[in-house]
């Protein structure tokens, strides 16, 4: 059977049937109600077959190379996105274990959850090898859509009671093992927009979108296809979008895998001439069946500017919604405002019953754009918690945030307590605008672990009770935006998500639009956010206007290039020589240098906090190779933001690396580069940032805008408690005086 919905703008066309040798016609027709019901035939004397074992279709599931477990309690999760076909087949979910040597097997083991429900537990015993595992998923389990699947370890030590072993307890799962496999006929085939999800991961963990355009030079079609491939990233809900151009439709489906065609209708191949009458009279994005089986996107009209409204039915067929996290985000992502809270409970945190050494678990919240408080302000952390008389000084509750170490709160009574309405102070000093990420470890010393009796590490009683009613408050922080800082261009898309129209320069290589297409979608997935683009000749740039450059070094005009905060790049050895020199000054031993380090130590202040002129930001020059995101604000107004390496293969090949989320997430200041062969991205902060704060102004804003400048910057505020001190003795004086003035 074919189904065929015309919108009013945009058709979106689904294809549905049984295996043919060839593909079905494109039916142009309304969808029949009637029913043909087939006359049975006489019966006849059975005949014995052979069983024959139904066709199977796997789906990779992990977005990445492996899910790792790591400590006494651990908990990683992955979303799957299945079509209605194959939320109902019978499914099975393979995988490989592979553990620490440590683990003790007796009483250690992974449970399994799909969509809160356990399907299975097993001992966690393969520490001389990966053991393969599969699971029958019970009927009923799977639904359409979005489907989270948990993995939870609980991991014990053989023979050691002390906090130090817990880090060596790990269970890996291999991303290329992890699957889900189904039984059925036509699993594989994707006929609407709203399962487009479903195309899922390769063995990699990667989605590869491969672009079928005939004539990408012309500047609108370029800027149709980075609008495009924005809408496309956000619809498939991966965390990072490779792309490749292509000239004809794939020979077979690959797993991870969607062909998308962008032309106008006139110039659809044969492959796809079943649409082109559709795509001739308007907007057309449709999921193509093709007699490869490939997964195909076609999305096409009579000229760009209707096919730039064709992808608007990828936004309402598959929007971005907490109904749809992305493969890589299970938990909940709530926008956290000023005076906002939350409790545990709704950060996707369980409620625990806990017998081990250490205890983790890991929370998520997104922050504005324009967030302001990472020096003055402070979180809380309201627990409600216990612990019992077992437990020793010198047990505590540390909090990390991105990472770094952000509180620490000692369990000091010796005879138990109750941990109620108890607030843990947390500096933001580590967070930022976007995603954050928030660990609640919990160390606990006892003293039955003294002793640690043979098997103890998995029946000692429980020590340690968390409710997650426990809650999250954000203070009502200082709202402005701080430029140049690439950490908020990363996770909030700013400035640009705002604009009406971004120019934007690309080199004439197809590596400047390809690269600049995965670094667009990159900040698409994760702000959430499409940036519209209008593609320009880069001396027509503006620098009282927003824009972004993508292109080799050598493609920007020496104008330009002096904007960018990126000098020339030389030979590897001297531009090494240079990088090296603009980090010497701060690493050379000096007579300052231990005062630097006791202020650093003892106060948390670095010298650069005791300036009243910043130094300047000198031109960065990168090593060859080296993939370079700069920004600046122009002293016009406008903020550029370059991508750029020494060539164009060089440039594609480090973006393709650049948006590997650890990778992405290290990005931040106004210049971070990334080194062919390097996993580590170097940053170079700004010495100069312009503060931008919201309008309309408010004075409590602005009060609390100085309160994290000030905190930054001591002595300007040193300078000006004298100026006020002195302006308070002035007037002081002068009333004292008319005072006692006779009259």
């Amino acid at each position: 059977m074919m189904r065929r919905t015309l919108l009013t703008s945009v058709a979106v066309i689904a294809t549905l049937g049984p295996a043919l040798a060839q593909p079905a016609p494109f039916d142009m027709s309304p969808e029949s109600d009637r029913v043909v019901v087939p006359v049975p035939e006489a019966p006849s004397a059975p005949v014995e077959v052979a069983p024959v074992a139904p066709p199977a279709f796997s789906r990779f599931i992990v977005p990445g190379a492996s899910l790792r477990l790591v400590g006494e309690e651990a908990k990683q999760g992955v979303v799957v996105y299945l079509t209605a076909a194959q939320a109902a087949a019978p499914a099975t979910l393979n995988f490989s274990l592979l553990n620490a040597l440590v683990v003790a097997p007796e009483i250690s083991s992974l449970r399994v959850r799909i969509n809160q429900t356990e399907i299975a537990a097993t001992p966690i015993a393969s520490s001389s090898g990966a053991t393969p595992v599969s699971i029958e998923v019970p009927a009923g389990v799977l639904r359409p859509g979005a489907n989270i699947v948990d993995f939870r370890a609980t991991q014990r030590h053989r023979t050691d009671c002390t906090v130090e072993s817990t880090y060596q307890l790990w269970t890996e799962i291999a991303g290329n093992s992890a699957q889900l496999v189904f039984e059925g006929e036509n699993l594989e085939r994707i006929a609407q927009l709203t399962d487009i999800g479903a195309v899922g991961v390769d063995e990699t963990g990667n989605t590869t979108l491969r672009i079928i355009a005939p004539d990408l030079a012309d500047p609108v079609a370029q800027a149709a296809a980075l609008h495009l491939v924005q809408q496309i990233g956000l619809a498939l809900r991966t965390p990072k979008l490779s792309v490749v151009l292509a000239d004809a439709p794939s020979e077979e489906r690959l797993p991870g895998v969607l062909d998308v065609a962008i032309m106008p209708a006139a110039e659809l191949p044969a492959e796809f001439q079943m649409a082109q009458a559709q795509a001739s009279a308007g907007p057309l994005a449709a999921m193509l069946p093709m007699p490869s089986g490939a997964n195909t996107l076609v999305v096409s009209g009579p000229n760009w500017d209707t096919i730039l409204r064709a992808g608007d039915a990828l936004a309402s067929a598959a929007p971005v919604s907490p109904e749809r996290p992305r493969f890589d985000l299970p938990s909940p992502l709530p926008l956290m405002q000023g005076g906002a809270s939350a409790n545990l409970a709704s950060l996707g945190v369980d409620r625990l019953e806990f017998n081990g050494r250490r205890y983790t678990t890991q929370l998520q919240f997104e922050l504005p754009a324009d967030f302001y408080a990472y020096r003055y302000g402070e979180l809380e952390l309201v627990l409600d918690a216990a612990y019992s008389s077992d437990v020793l000084p010198g047990s505590e509750i540390d909090i990390y945030t991105n990472g770094e170490i952000a509180s620490a709160t000692p369990l000091l009574r010796t005879d138990g307590g109750t941990l109620k309405n108890t607030r843990i102070r947390i500096p933001m000093t580590n967070l930022r605008p976007g995603r954050n990420e928030a660990t609640l470890a919990v160390n606990l010393q006892t003293r039955s672990d003294a002793a640690c009796n043979p098997g103890w590490t998995g029946t000692a009683p429980v020590r340690f009770v968390l409710s997650n009613n426990s809650e999250l408050l954000l203070p009502d922080y200082a709202r402005a935006t701080v430029v140049p800082d690439l950490q908020v261009l990363t996770g909030s898309a700013w400035p640009y998500a705002g604009d009406a129209v971004v120019p934007i320069a690309l080199g004439q290589e197809q590596d400047s639009l390809v690269a600049a297409m995965m670094f667009a979608t990159r900040i698409a997935t994760a702000s959430g956010r499409v940036i519209s683009f209008e593609v320009v000749p880069q001396d027509n740039l503006l620098p009282e206007n927003n824009a972004i450059l993508v292109m080799a070094t050598s493609a920007l005009s020496p104008l330009n290039l002096g904007r960018t905060g990126i000098g020339n790049t030389t030979a590897t050895q001297s531009s090494d020589d240079t990088l090296l020199n603009q980090f010497r000054n701060s690493e050379t031993e000096g007579p300052l240098t231990g005062i630097s380090n006791w202020l650093q130590e003892k106060v948390g202040l670095d010298l650069s906090d005791l300036t009243l002129i910043p130094p300047p930001d000198l031109p960065f020059a990168p090593p060859a190779e080296t993939l370079v995101v700069s920004q600046v604000r122009q002293p016009e107004g406008g903020v550029w933001t370059v991508l750029t390496s020494s060539t164009g293969p060089a440039l594609h090949a480090g973006t393709e690396r650049l948006i590997d989320t650890p990778k992405w997430r290290s990005i931040g200041g106004r210049v971070s580069a990334l080194a062919p062969g390097e996993d580590d991205i170097t940053v170079v902060p700004a010495n100069a940032v312009s503060i931008i704060p919201p309008e309309p102004a408010s004075p409590f804003n602005l009060r609390r805008v100085a309160a994290n400048w000030f905190s930054g910057n001591i002595l300007y505020f040193a300078l000006a408690v004298v100026a006020g001190a002195v302006l308070l003795m002035l007037i002081t004086s002068r009333v004292l005086t008319k005072i006692g003035r006779p009259s």
